[in-house]
């Protein structure tokens, strides 16, 4: 008893804690590694027996800075594979050959070179290494040591965004950051990203976070992610708050790399991909098309048909199935292989007063369609030049230029739908139109000069600063930006087109859009720090900032265009011309202060306020303050903390609070109210006509900012001299006066049109709360060996408080609920033959109907419970778009020269309305719409099926987009990266620096919870217009 509760004492220990540690990594090792086992148990690399012999043995003790022995500790021969690792007391052995020297190292430490010389018994004292908390942070308007954040903030380096190749930087980093939730829902070419920080807030305004670039609000789409330095999110109000209005959903700032003193440094990356198979369901063809249409045949005739004439009614059907012309048409659409490749080149240097980055990249993109295609080019120039020892300029500049052809989203759709028989090509491999009679081709799109859609856009940013430090501790920084856009769109559907056309649009339609916008920003930061009797640290900021946006749009189209090779290029050629345009223009002024306080480093205190105002509030209601603070105690550099300290790296508890604020997505004139002025036509007064106003749908108001309310605790560890370290976070976020586009009663007037008014009002009230995790972990380090592991994982509620008149069912907003409901009938199985004839009389359904959960109704003051004919009154809350949880998990393993990276994330608690599973229609005497491959469907013999009984979907078409919703929880393995880096030996005679090469594999794993979503990628939220796919990439990186 006494010996198991001594080992109970030493396994709660920090020395025991530790010793856990060491175990499980030795143990693992010894798995995976048995070679490198040896070596930690003090085995001798005996590849070399002559070396071997003449070596002596050396033993030693390793401690921390406390005198505690350290567990696990590297202990290398300099320049060999030879090593061990410390034992539980801290004590190593080890056979070294004369004059050797020993490479100590250990995580949270700094590594020590040893000599041995004559000594047979060592004692090396580590000093910590403190990196980790002095790293640097870019908050708001500034910089700021890790060690002295107050608020919630997460930081990437270049490291994690490269690690996988992307041309998207948002997409790197889904599912590493804790609180940031992205999904890619579409596998289009050029398609972005969605992105939520902590939730939905804002029921019509834009719930996507605020993005910085170098300093200035931009664009990421427009980075190339091999220029970052870094990417830092802001996610709680003491944070965010200093950008006031801006910040309401968090702020994402972007870094990009600057030029460094030394030689020049070139970097060069290529990669080239290809797509494996689309995430999508194919459309039913032989056997299985023929057996359905016979169910269905059965359900509207009563009896099978006789023979296969009865079946296809149309004699030129009966003749293409007899031929056996069969068509996959999913096949045919998605037929072309996606491909990717990029090529980047980088060069960054400079001396003691001038340093710049350079950087130029090509990018080319085709999809899954033949029609589908994107190149882009970037060119990037970043300058510093110190002009005297306390004035320095700089200069920043992006340009990027896109040319994109774009396919139809709804191509597979059709492709699905479409009757599976007929000639896809006719005799000279020409797509036909008209592949069996009455049949039209999915494919329309594909025939030469039928349609196209074409984007291209510039991009071009400049900004340049100056910053000057007259006196110690007082820095001022004025920084101005403009930024230019313009995109042209070309767009043609000729009459064998298989797109949709506008809908004011009739054939051979063409039109081409232009759209400009230009904009200018004018920041100024003035900074004081100053350190009284070495205890007192504080800072003060003082900020100015002023922005101008402006955009304008025109529109030219037409019909009947005479030639199709002319598409949108020759518009006078064509006939009923469209024309259209628009202007806006916006603008912004704002200042802040902010204030920050340390004593010690130990208490630190944060405070800021801005003030907002902008031009499309009414007067009265333009400005507005958002005021924030925090607090942060660094517990573990408290006195009484001093005997955790070999065990407890770092512990710091923070607090904050601040409002922020919400323009919603009202546009820049939304109070006034709009309307068409009309000089002549129409109406007249004493025989001569004259000028009237006619309302567009808005009608102006009073309104001003969602304000959002905003508490966030946080607790920052690091355990095991930061072996183990990471962040917990409870947020809690109330908005009230949400912007709400409300319905007028028709006696305000109404729209020439003949719809009710609307109006923007300050009514609705959301709340959202959650917590949030991030883990990171060192598993193992050694000379030739590291593990590392970073876990995200994020809770969140949200729901909608208030709404000005109650639930809102056309819109899906339901009080109580989160924003992002989805309504409708939910799905309790099907009726089978079993079943009562009064009870199927009374639900007024058929054995094979969809069975679904009714709602009481009261019939003369009692209640039915459930039983009557199924209506709209059934419709009830069936779940949220939006998860309950997301979990992201990345695990990097480096052996020698080889590199492994696996990365995998989960969405839990999630319901979606899946596209494709609506597809099946079960519709009588419906044999040109094809159905779902592989679905199980309700027959006499089957009756524990999902579908419904086939012919029974005209009957009950209610209730049929019950079979849409259903759990779209999935775990996805998102890439995989194995990568080689080859010795220095080698690239140095190729005067390489570095060369690693490497293959990533996209999306090669989806596990959906509902089985009905195999073969599809729930992450697209039920979407089924283009389907996501497996990619694999080939790359290399290369430095000189």
């Amino acid at each position: 008893m006494k010996q198991n509760q001594k080992t109970a004492r030493f396994l709660t220990s920090a020395k025991g804690c530790r010793f856990l540690v060491w175990g499980l990594s030795v143990a693992m090792m010894t798995f995976a590694f048995p070679a490198q086992a040896e070596k930690a148990w003090g085995g001798v690399n005996d590849s070399n027996s002559q070396v071997v012999n003449q070596t002596r043995t050396v033993t030693g003790t390793v401690l921390d800075e406390t005198g505690e022995p350290l567990i696990g500790v590297s202990v290398q021969v300099k320049g060999t594979s030879t090593g061990t690792i410390t034992d539980f007391d801290g004590k190593f052995s080890l056979n070294v050959p004369a004059n050797a020297t020993l490479t100590v190292s250990y995580i949270g430490y700094q590594t020590q070179d040893i000599k041995v010389g004559s000594q047979r018994d060592l004692t090396v004292r580590l000093r910590p290494d403190n990196k980790l908390l002095d790293e640097v942070v870019v908050i708001g308007y500034g910089t700021v040591k890790k060690r002295d954040l107050t608020g919630a903030v997460a930081s990437m380096k270049n490291a994690d965004v490269v690690i996988a190749p992307t041309n998207n930087v948002m997409e790197a980093l889904q599912g590493k950051v804790a609180g940031l939730d992205i999904t890619k829902t579409s596998g289009q070419v050029g398609e972005d990203v969605e992105i939520l920080l902590r939730g939905s807030r804002s029921i019509y305004g834009s719930n996507a976070p605020l993005f910085i670039i170098d300093g200035i609000p931009g664009s990421y789409s427009q980075i190339n992610p091999s220029d970052i330095e870094s990417v830092d999110v802001l996610k709680d109000a003491s944070s965010t708050a200093i950008y006031g209005s801006a910040g309401a959903n968090g702020v994402v700032i972007i870094t990009t790399k600057r030029g460094k003193e030394g030689k020049a440094t070139v970097n060069f990356d290529a990669y080239y991909g290809f797509s494996g198979d689309a995430n999508y369901t194919h459309g039913m063809i032989g056997d299985e098309w023929v057996t359905y249409q016979r169910e269905a045949y059965k359900y509207s005739h009563g009896d099978y048909p006789t023979d296969m004439a009865s079946l296809f009614g149309n004699p030129d059907y009966l003749e293409a199935y007899n031929q056996g012309k069969w068509i996959d048409w999913v096949d045919k659409v998605s037929g072309n292989t996606a491909t990717t490749q990029k090529y980047s080149l980088s060069v960054s240097g400079g001396n003691e007063k001038t340093k710049i980055f350079a950087s130029t990249s090509y990018s080319k993109e085709t999809g899954l369609l033949d029609n589908e295609q994107l190149e882009k080019y970037a060119l990037r120039l970043n300058i510093d030049q110190e002009v005297f020892d306390w004035a320095k300029v700089g200069f920043t500049s992006n340009l990027t230029y896109q040319d994109r052809d774009q396919g139809v989203k709804n191509t597979f759709t059709k492709a699905l739908t479409s009757f599976p028989l007929g000639d896809v090509y006719d005799d000279l491999g020409n797509i036909k139109h008209e592949y069996i009679t009455g049949q039209y081709t999915p494919l329309g799109d594909f025939i030469p000069y039928q349609y196209a859609n074409n984007t291209r856009s510039t991009y071009v940013n400049v900004n340049g600063y100056v910053e000057l430090t007259p006196l110690k501790g007082l820095n001022f920084r004025s920084q101005l930006s403009a930024t230019l856009s313009n995109s042209r769109q070309g767009q043609y559907w000729g009459d064998q087109a298989s797109a949709n056309l506008p809908s004011y649009a009739s054939g051979n339609h063409a039109s081409a859009k232009n759209a400009y916008a230009w904009g200018y920003t004018w920041e100024n930061v003035l900074s004081y720090n100053r350190k009284i009797a070495e205890d007192h640290d504080f800072t003060l900021q003082g900020i100015t900032s002023w922005s101008k946006t402006t955009n304008e749009n025109n529109t030219a189209a037409g019909n009947n265009q005479q030639l199709d090779i002319w598409q949108w290029h020759r518009l006078l050629s064509t006939s009923n011309p469209y024309v259209y345009s628009e202007y806006s223009q916006t603008q912004k002024m704002s200042y802040a202060l902010r204030f920050n306080y340390s004593y010690k480093g130990k208490y630190l205190f944060t405070f800021s306020n801005r003030w907002d105002g902008v031009s499309w509030f009414s007067d009265g209601d333009k400005w507005e303050a958002f005021p924030a603070t925090a607090l942060a105690w660094r517990i573990s550099d408290e006195g009484f903390m001093e005997n955790t300290k070999n065990w407890l790296s770092n512990l710091k508890l923070r607090v904050g609070y601040g409002i922020t604020g919400n323009a919603g997505g009202m546009g820049a004139y939304a109070t006034t109210t709009q309307a068409y002025y009309y000089t002549s036509g129409g109406v007249s007064k004493d025989g001569e006509i004259v000028s009237f106003a006619q309302y567009t749908g808005t009608y102006g108001g009073r309104i001003t900012w969602e304000k959002s309310y905003n508490w966030n605790v946080g607790l920052d560890f690091g355990l095991f001299d930061n072996r183990l370290d990471g962040s917990l976070e409870w947020f809690s976020t109330e908005t009230k006066g949400l912007l709400y586009q409300r319905t007028l009663p028709i006696t305000s007037g109404n729209t020439g049109w003949g719809s009710p008014l609307k109006s923007w009002q300050n009514l609705a009230k959301t709340s959202n709360r959650g917590i949030e995790a991030t883990i990171n972990s060192h598993n193992m380090r050694s000379k030739d060996f590291t593990w590392d592991t970073t876990l995200s994982v994020t809770w969140s509620k949200e729901k909608i408080e208030e709404l000005p008149e109650g639930d809102i069912i056309a819109e899906s907003l339901f009080v109580g609920q989160p924003i992002k409901s989805i309504y409708g009938y939910k799905y309790a199985g099907l009726w089978n033959s079993a079943t009562p004839q009064t009870t199927l009389d009374a639900y007024g359904v058929e054995p094979g109907f969809i069975k679904i959960e009714t709602l009481p109704k009261e019939v003369d003051g009692v209640s039915d419970n459930g039983l009557h004919t199924y209506s709209e009154d059934d419709r009830q809350v069936l779940g949220h778009r939006n998860p309950d949880w997301v979990i992201g998990l990345n695990n990097t393993f480096a052996y020698k020269g080889f590199d492994l990276s696996v990365f995998a994330m989960a969405r839990y608690g999630q319901t979606i309305s899946s596209d494709l599973l609506g597809r099946y229609t079960g519709k009588s005497d419906d044999i040109t719409t094809n159905q779902l491959a592989g679905v199980d469907y309700w027959t006499e013999e089957n009756q524990g099926a999902y579908y419904p009984r086939p012919g029974s979907g005209n009957k009950q078409s209610l209730v049929y987009s019950a079979l849409s919703v259903v759990d779209g929880s999935f775990i996805k393995i998102k890439n995989i990266t194995l990568g080689y880096t080859l010795p220095k030996s080698l690239t140095q005679h190729a005067l390489m620096e570095k060369c690693r090469f490497y293959v990533t594999a996209y999306n090669p794993f989806i596990f959906a919870k509902d089985s009905k979503l195999k073969d599809t990628d729930p992450e697209t939220g039920g979407s089924d217009a283009f389907p996501t796919y497996k990619q694999f990439v080939f790359g290399v990186n290369i430095t000189f």
